[in-house]
């Protein structure tokens, strides 16, 4: 029993950091997302952007 538990202990310990590394991953993998959108909305001309910096502000400025 005791060479069962510590096989256990040792499997347990040795995928401390998959956790990390995987939070690491998703993390990454959302911001090239956003960097890949970013660059497809300034790659139109900047107008997308622009255009929904303005309604924004309008939107904001009207409701005060």
């Amino acid at each position: 029993m005791t060479h069962l538990w510590n096989w256990v202990t040792v499997r347990l310990d040795s995928e401390r950091g998959q956790a990390t590394v995987e939070y690491f991953l998703v993390i990454l993998a959302a911001t090239a997302l956003a960097i890949i959108a970013l660059k497809w909305i300034q790659g139109s001309g900047g107008g997308l952007l622009g255009n929904l910096f303005g309604k924004v502000i309008s939107w904001v400025a009207g409701a005060f």
